[in-house]
């Protein structure tokens, strides 16, 4: 019990630490989740767990993850969490204190079944399915910009697997190039076209009408799958296994691994 008292009250000085802004954190907008999120409820529980009220300046807000909010800043620099609707699950954004009450990170295997849980509530239509000649064996995030990304699309491509990608950008350059690609008529074909540095036009370029590109929502999936690490690429498998950043050798070995036991999504 004293053990769990103290993981509590590590996470109630991470939480409270967004409340006077002494971490940093990523500015957001908020963004359709896609689930039914009840955020008034989740406010509630942040503000009883914490003892106090939300300071003016900041937001609750969910994340693309089910049961999973952000504590979004109105301004750059100011402090910002992630938690869980339970409270047995929190991360400071770009910060210390990622800290679980639940077990679901305390060894390797209870990590690989959480992630598989995260991968799998996804709503994989809002990535970017490419699709090669596998069926879709990993999540990946990932950014146009990224020198390791295109070694890691070059080993998809020969390999010929099926990925979902949640695009991102190093820099502003690269989220345009992301966004592009996201509201392509053929997203997968786009996304392609961009990493091999083609200038392809007709579908690849024509943009979905309506379309408009999660920016926020992108970026709370490498939150997530990094564990607090903002590095492309990220890579997670069908099976919750994962591998941040990308080699020529335990890379490409690890996809074939994948693919040889048929560690797939399930066709949408």
């Amino acid at each position: 019990m004293s053990a769990l008292r103290g993981v509590r009250g590590l996470m109630r000085c991470a939480l409270a630490a967004a409340l006077v802004g002494t971490s940093a954190c990523i500015p957001v907008s908020a963004a359709d989740a896609g689930w039914p999120a009840d955020i008034a409820a989740a406010r509630a529980r942040f503000e009883q767990y914490t003892g106090m009220p939300l300071r003016p300046g900041f937001r609750v807000e969910p994340t693309v993850f089910p049961r999973y909010f952000a504590l979004r800043s109105d301004q750059p620099g100011r402090g910002g969490v992630y938690f869980r609707d339970d409270m047995a699950w929190t991360a400071n954004v770009r910060g210390a204190g990622w800290s679980s009450a639940d077990g679901s990170h305390s060894n390797p295997g209870s990590l690989a079944r959480w992630y598989r849980e995260l991968v799998l509530s996804l709503l994989l239509d809002r990535l970017v399915p490419v699709k090669r000649r596998t069926p879709f064996v990993a999540v990946i995030w990932s950014a146009p910009d990224c020198p390791v990304c295109r070694q890691l699309e070059a080993s998809l491509e020969e390999a010929g697997a099926s990925v979902y990608v949640a695009p991102v950008g190093l820099a502003e350059s690269g989220f345009r190039a992301a966004a592009q690609a996201y509201c392509a008529a053929d997203a997968g074909a786009a996304w392609r076209a961009a990493m091999s540095g083609r200038t392809d036009t007709g579908m690849t370029a024509a943009s979905r009408p309506g379309c408009a590109y999660p920016r926020e929502a992108m970026v709370d999936v490498g939150f997530f799958l990094g564990r607090g690490r903002l590095a492309t690429p990220i890579v997670v498998f069908a099976d919750g296994t994962g591998i941040t950043g990308w080699d020529n050798s335990h890379g490409p070995a690890r996809l074939r691994e994948m693919l040889a036991g048929k560690r797939f999504f399930a066709e949408p």
